[in-house]
């Protein structure tokens, strides 16, 4: 997937990167006179001194300069992080991915990856939108686990996960309310379920089982309702959904009870 996500972006936006970001009173030329190693200490000079702009046009016209050089690898990364400081993200990302596809077997590639999960991580929307940036976090820190189990990263992404994880669960239920709202209680149920059986670990799981029971009440499969209730109240007995459940089942059944003669 991350592979299909680099050629798409590459092809687009590649040519941004030289153009944007560019003081007026930079002059490139004298870098044609430097060796490779003083290119990358202008460079990095620039991003100490907080020039990011300027130090993103030195570390990419370091690479059009030495091309086969290692250092180029360097240049590419850091004009990653220099994008990544300035919030220009969508630079950032392909600076990033444009790393990983270049130098796929470089030592630095996990820590490339951990970044373009940060940028997602932190562009992360509220539930009520589009979670295509989520998913996208999700992808690289997947990733990132998958290919470098090892990784110094890996602690610093796993919070994120969960957060990730606990968006996603978040947006499903919503999702599984509005169907509910409009009586569409099969679409409904087919969200709550990917609640409840892929996101088992998120705080949303309680609220799904419930819905769940409120759905299977509404389509009158009361059997089903009581056997979700059982799964609800053994594994959340606190939770406030817990005795929602069990105040609209027990309701349910005092409506259903045949009323006695006078």
């Amino acid at each position: 997937m991350i592979e299909a996500m680099l050629n798409r972006r590459l092809i687009a936006t590649v040519s941004v990167l030289l153009l944007v970001g560019c003081s007026k009173d930079l002059d490139l030329k004298y870098l044609e006179k430097l060796p490779v190693e003083k290119i990358l200490e202008q460079g990095e000079q620039k991003m100490k001194d907080g020039n990011h702009d300027d130090a993103v046009q030195i570390f990419e016209e370091l690479e059009r300069l030495y091309p086969y050089s290692k250092l180029t690898a360097t240049a590419q990364l850091l004009a990653g992080d220099c994008y990544y400081k300035i919030k220009k993200y969508d630079e950032a990302v392909t600076a990033y991915e444009i790393f990983i596809k270049t130098h796929p077997t470089h030592d630095k590639v996990p820590y490339a990856l951990f970044m373009l999960g940060l940028i997602n991580f932190e562009q992360m929307p509220i539930i009520e939108r589009d979670q295509d940036v989520t998913i996208k976090a999700l992808t690289y820190f997947s990733e990132l686990h998958s290919r470098f189990p090892q990784s110094e990263y890996i602690k610093a992404s796993e919070n994120m996960i969960l957060n990730l994880r606990q968006q996603m669960a978040g947006r499903e239920v919503y999702a599984a309310r509005y169907y509910q709202t409009r009586k569409n209680y099969a679409a409904s149920i087919m969200r709550l379920n990917v609640v409840i059986e892929s996101y088992r670990e998120t705080k949303h799981v309680p609220e799904a089982l419930h819905r769940l029971i409120e759905c299977y009440v509404a389509m009158g499969l009361i059997q089903e309702a009581e056997k979700v209730n059982v799964v609800l109240q053994k594994s959340f007995p606190k939770e406030s959904w817990a005795r929602y459940a069990v105040n609209l089942l027990k309701s349910e059944h005092h409506t259903k009870q045949p009323k006695k003669l006078k």
